[in-house]
């Protein structure tokens, strides 16, 4: 039942006393401070609502993809934060495991940009299309899509690799706030037609609205 190597990853958690497989995707996590809990683990390169169903209305605090890479649809977000589930990579079970409401467990460097993007005065809504692609609404009436990528020093390659792995999208906002945008990041911005900006940059390109 299960997988005997994703088991032995979550026991070699400092925190964990015991994990133990309830079926073949759910595993209950036994915790040396906190109350257990259930994890719903899926392998998906593209986790869409299809795979999260089956666990929307199951004992599971966390629905989790593994390996590390892969991404998260939109409405699969939706739906999991409309339940009351925690969602995201592989990271975000190893936080939940210390957290006394895994439930509530979040990808922080996602969840920081998408919070300070929907406080912007002039944003109205901010929605996901995959995990790290956002859709902002502005008040001017228009849409930019807002891609998120975590570099220290941000370059032209790094730009291209989001381009191919997001699809289109309007901003590329770098979400390390330390580093920089190099010039050739911004070189292959104005090639794609779109903006480079930090979290400082994006905040005052969405104050102007001139898009």
């Amino acid at each position: 039942m299960g997988d005997g190597f994703i088991r032995r990853l979550i026991q070699d958690h400092s925190e964990v006393e015991d994990a133990v497989w309830q079926s073949d995707s759910i595993i209950e996590i036994k915790r040396k401070n906190h109350a257990p809990f259930n994890a719903a683990i899926i392998k998906e390169k593209l986790v869409e609502a299809k795979h999260i169903q089956p666990f929307l209305n199951s004992p599971a605090s966390i629905i989790v993809n593994f390996p590390k890479i892969g991404k998260w649809d939109g409405d699969a977000i939706l739906r999991c934060e409309r339940h009351g589930k925690a969602w995201g990579q592989w990271g975000v079970l190893m936080r939940a495991i210390n957290s006394e409401s895994p439930e509530r467990t979040e990808n922080p460097e996602i969840y920081y940009s998408y919070r300070a993007i929907r406080q912007h005065t002039r944003v109205e809504s901010v929605s996901f299309i995959l995990d790290h692609l956002l859709l902002v609404n502005h008040e001017n009436g228009k849409q930019l899509k807002v891609a998120l990528l975590y570099q220290y020093d941000l370059c032209g390659d790094d730009v291209r690799r989001a381009w191919d792995d997001l699809g289109e999208f309007d901003v590329l906002l770098k979400t390390n706030p330390n580093g920089s945008i190099l010039e050739d990041a911004d070189e292959v911005a104005n090639a794609l037609g779109i903006k480079a900006f930090s979290l400082k940059g994006l905040f005052a390109y969405l104050a102007k609205g001139k898009f």
